[in-house]
């Protein structure tokens, strides 16, 4: 707007003269200059100027003109593509990368669902793995793909999240991801590439042979015969002589039911492509239902029709529509036609729904897997929280199937199964944790048997199966048998010890149950208190008013997480009467600035502490592990290596140099 308006400006300023001649131009030259600044006003002609400014790289007046379109238009999609626009400019041309990141966010900020948005969240997604930070790309990446399916933008992403997961060197999460792609995108030239990294993936990075051989036969066998896949092909063809592994003739891409169905919706897509993010049915009786888009890039009429020919399928004397539909569904779902599959049994369940009839618990499970197959983690999820909302049933069937899966030695998919509900039900996050490490015991995946494991005890410390296994595998396979040993107490009903009760409270407090963990500690310190009350010892007495201290001081910090501020530092403020020369107080309340985001004062505090008591290795690992998460690894090797000299014996301190200047190494 402003330079059409100068325009015009300069226009009236050259005709505007007192000469008499000139007056009958006047009404004239208004109807310009008022023509031209409305132009100017209109948002399509303003982004074409300054995208005209940018064509001439003059970069700062089209990010003017930008800025006045967003001004002018707030809110618009005008403005939110002035943004985007912006954006890139900031980014990519004058090196304002900071600025350009808050212009994209700001347009995922005002229209959360708009394309725009989804643009946006591509470009800050690009700008991240440009800088090398594969998880913020991650997450830019996977919103567009869980927020954004219908877009073509979405599988652009999909593969791109793929390939951030390969550059991070996550190389399981990569092959997935491009797994993922291929179930979203059956019998396409796209999807055939992105088996072949699958296969790339497990043979170069993951040292897998076998799988490699399987995932190039797969490919082989699916898309010998799909145009556009002969590169592919014969990539890995060439894969499975190097591999020796024979090469399985191509299948034929209409020789079954299944596959007719796919050249006949390929032929007629965008014909029958649904409009305005709803598909109607075309089922008898069904016409004024109307079902929100599923996502899975396919509507569920269009799967019917095409499988059961131009008639399409419907529901009879013997059943619903819904009931023919899940029928096929379970066809395709067996067949790992995901997308297909999915469609289906979202629209299934919306009829049954809509209907108020109560469906199998196990339709729910088996659309968020299709959705999980395709790449859509998120609605999977939204899937089976919604359904155990209304149905307890739901986690119960995800549960037992996990278990079927498991007793047929299919202990990825178990695996995969477990973790889909877990947070759904408190009541069965620990049992569920307990199934999954007896999978990853299977697997010989010893620190992931521990990790959940020590998840179940952290939601259930009253859970003797997970912490007789939490023994056993520490003892047997971690081969950490001091840690084995306290576990194996709390089994034996010997664990009402201080260092029993005080290890549940790490536990608890490292996985966020932040109430328990404050009763543990609570209990700790009474169990140190009512010795110390009896010792006679004074080195022991020393000892026991050291673990009163600490301990308190832990169920301080876990009593902060609670949103009880003024608690917590009541508790601190009670030590120091109680114990005024201790050399922890101080480390106490360095812990609590430290959780308020008082840095400064959380340093001066843990060097206090240190300074009254430096054989004391407490305030020593909070400020070097403090040093390490702000990336300061410098000053946390030198102030654990000073303690070292004086201490060599302290395996703690040791552990933690050792784990730094390792990934200092790397």
């Amino acid at each position: 707007m402003k330079y059409s308006a100068q325009l015009a400006i300069r226009i009236y300023d050259r005709w505007r003269k007192p000469a008499v001649k000139n007056i009958k131009y006047c009404p004239l030259i208004a109807i310009i200059f008022v023509a031209l600044v409305q132009v100017g006003c209109v948002p399509g002609s303003a982004l074409r100027t300054a995208e005209k400014l940018a064509e001439q790289k003059d970069y700062p007046g089209a990010i003017e003109a930008y800025q006045n379109v967003v001004n002018a238009q707030p809110g618009t999609p005008e403005a939110l593509q002035a943004q985007v626009a912006m954006g890139k400019l900031l980014v990519e041309r004058v090196n304002q990368p900071a600025e350009g990141v808050k212009a994209y966010e700001a347009v995922v900020a005002a229209a959360p669902k708009s394309d725009e948005a989804a643009e946006a969240h591509y470009e800050l997604g690009m700008y991240y793995f440009r800088q090398k930070d594969f998880k913020s790309s991650q997450t830019q990446f996977d919103a567009i793909i869980n927020n954004f399916p219908q877009l073509e933008l979405s599988h652009n992403a999909q593969l791109m999240l793929a390939k951030s997961f390969e550059e991070a060197k996550d190389f399981e999460q990569a092959v997935e991801v491009f797994d993922n792609f291929a179930n979203r995108n059956p019998r396409s030239q796209r999807a055939a590439l992105a088996i072949a990294n699958k296969g790339r993936i497990q043979r170069q990075h993951l040292k897998n042979e076998e799988e490699a051989k399987r995932t190039y036969q797969s490919l082989v066998k699916r898309y010998g015969k799909v145009e556009g896949a002969e590169k592919e092909i014969e990539i890995a063809k060439q894969e499975l002589t190097d591999l020796k592994a024979s090469i399985p003739k191509p299948d034929d891409p209409l020789a079954t039911q299944l596959d007719r169905a796919y050249a006949q919706r390929e032929a007629r897509r965008e014909l029958d492509r649904p409009r305005g993010g709803v598909e109607r049915s075309r089922a008898m009786g069904d016409i004024g239902l109307q079902v929100a888009d599923s996502g899975f890039g396919v509507s569920a009429s269009e799967v019917m029709r095409n499988f059961g020919g131009q008639g399409g399928i419907a529901g009879d004397e013997q059943g619903t529509y819904y009931d023919a539909e899940l029928m096929i569904a379970n066809f395709f779902y067996g067949d790992e036609s995901y997308r297909d599959a999915g469609a289906l049994y979202f629209d299934a369940i919306a009829r049954a729904e809509a209907a108020k009839v109560k469906i199998d618990p196990y339709t729910y499970l088996r659309l968020s897997i299709c959705y999980r197959k395709v790449g859509m983690h998120q609605r999977a999820k939204e899937v089976l929280k919604k359904a155990a909302s209304r149905d307890g049933g739901v986690i119960e069937a995800v549960i037992n199937t996990g278990r079927n899966h498991y007793t047929s030695e299919s202990y990825e998919k178990a695996i995969e199964t477990y973790n889909s509900v877990i947070g759904m039900a408190r009541g069965k996050d620990s049992e569920i944790y307990w199934l999954l490490s007896l999978a990853h015991k299977k697997l010989g995946e010893p620190e992931k048997e521990r990790e959940v494991l020590e998840k179940s005890v952290a939601a259930n410390t009253q859970n003797v199966d997970a912490l007789q296994s939490l023994a056993e595998v520490l003892h047997y396979r971690l081969k950490d048998r001091k840690a084995a040993a306290i576990f194996q107490d709390l089994v034996d009903g010997k664990g009402d010890t201080y260092i029993g009760t005080k290890t549940l409270g790490d536990l608890t407090y490292k996985y966020g149950n932040y109430v328990q963990a404050r009763a543990k500690y609570r209990a700790a310190a009474r169990t140190a208190k009512r010795l110390l009350n009896k010792s006679e010892s004074k080195v022991e007495q020393q000892k026991l008013r050291n673990q009163v201290v600490y301990a308190t001081i832990l169920a301080a910090r876990a009593t902060y997480h609670l949103k009880k501020l003024e608690d917590a530092r009541k508790m601190i403020d009670e030590l120091a009467v109680a114990y005024p020369d201790h050399a922890l107080i101080p480390y106490g309340r360095g812990e609590l600035a430290l959780l308020a985001g008082d840095a400064e004062t959380a340093v001066a505090e843990f060097k206090a502490s240190i300074e009254k008591n430096p054989l004391s290795d407490i305030p020593l690992m909070a400020l070097g592990d403090y040093y390490v998460s702000q990336g300061f690894n410098d000053d946390a090797i030198a102030l654990w290596e000073g303690y070292l000299a004086e201490n060599q014996y302290n395996q703690k301190v040791r552990r933690s140099l050792k784990k730094l200047q390792g990934e200092d190494a790397e």
